[in-house]
């Protein structure tokens, strides 16, 4: 092989090479399924004859007795990833998705400092009020209403 039919044959594998890294990092990571599903968007209603109803006086649920306690709910049957559960007030306990508005990944509970984190590593965190508070993430998390009737509590999806 000459010095010319190197360059040519390297120049070419090097431009593939190329062409596929830059596509890679011109797609999202985005889930647009995940952004409709979160947003209802998508077309869909929630179904309003879906409910939970749990006890906060459950071991899993208890520390929801108390105002600023958080608990999760793992795949259930208004969503797959589970709900992030905190009591807001006396009279309040709020429920929000656990799925990430920027991948569907799974968002954990709240830590010390009030943030549910994406699960994906991609920096993403959401506050107790369901609000994105560092991205990628756009879109807050959904939110259900509640019912709390003394130490019962019920969530319509």
């Amino acid at each position: 092989m000459n010095r010319r039919d190197f360059i040519k044959n390297s120049c070419g594998i090097a431009c593939a090479c190329i062409g596929i890294s830059a596509i890679s990092l011109l797609q999202s990571c985005e889930d647009n399924k995940a952004y409709e599903q979160n947003t209802n968007e998508g077309g869909t209603t929630p179904d309003s004859d879906n409910q939970i109803v749990v006890s906060i006086q459950d071991s899993q649920y208890q520390s929801l007795t108390n105002v600023g306690g958080t608990a999760v709910m793992s795949s259930n049957s208004i969503d797959s990833l589970g709900l992030l559960l905190i009591r807001s007030s006396e009279t309040q306990i709020k429920a929000f998705s656990r799925r990430c508005t920027h991948s569907s990944y799974r968002v954990n509970a709240f830590n010390s400092q009030g943030l549910a984190v994406c699960s994906s590593g991609h920096g993403g965190s959401f506050n107790t009020n369901g609000r994105v508070a560092a991205g990628p993430p756009n879109a807050n998390l959904t939110s259900y209403n509640t019912s709390l009737e003394n130490d019962t509590l019920t969530i319509f999806g």
